[in-house]
């Protein structure tokens, strides 16, 4: 378990994405170096200036952090998945996740999810949301995203901030 989440912030970080257009700026400002480096103590950082240029985010509720993010990055045990899995499959954290899943009966399975690796993500003060098919979702977002820095919605990597740190001095 503590193998998947030292691994957990330098895959996704390896996996984010960058604008189509390779003339505009890259979205995450870490160089490739840095994203092998990265712990995940990133996650618990809210002041993303040094690691974003662009990012959308938003609040989500305790239920969703819980019943849709965790389980895109940790589904249980025989849970199914998208057929066409992008970035997921490519992350030896999510390989070495689906390996031990795999070892496990479904009642140790359920202790491993839901009671030692929720408490390790519920420290978490934010993630990439994820889509059904997809670790990173550069979409437009409407109005319940925010924009940082602050002005017009565009595509740029939308980031889910766990509920549980609302009140807290963030700058995004």
């Amino acid at each position: 378990l503590s193998a998947i989440q030292h691994q957990f912030a330098s895959d996704i970080f390896q996996l984010a994405p960058s604008p189509k257009l390779a003339s505009n700026s890259p979205w995450v400002l870490l160089d490739p170096e840095q994203r092998m480096r990265t712990k995940v103590d990133v996650f618990l950082k809210q002041d993303l200036r040094g690691i974003f240029s662009q990012v959308q985010y938003r609040i989500i509720s305790d239920a969703d952090w819980s019943n849709l993010v965790f389980r895109r990055y940790f589904p249980a045990k025989g849970a199914s998945t998208a057929k066409a899995l992008q970035q997921f499959p490519s992350a030896s954290y999510y390989r070495q996740w689906q390996a031990l899943m795999d070892q496990l009966d479904e009642d140790n399975a359920e202790i491993i999810q839901d009671h030692l690796l929720m408490t390790w993500f519920d420290q978490l003060h934010w993630v990439p949301h994820p889509e059904s098919d997809r670790m990173w979702s550069t979409k437009k977002g409407g109005k319940e995203w925010i924009m940082s820095p602050p002005g017009e919605p565009r595509n740029c990597p939308r980031i889910a901030v766990n509920p549980r740190f609302i009140g807290k001095d963030a700058t995004v």
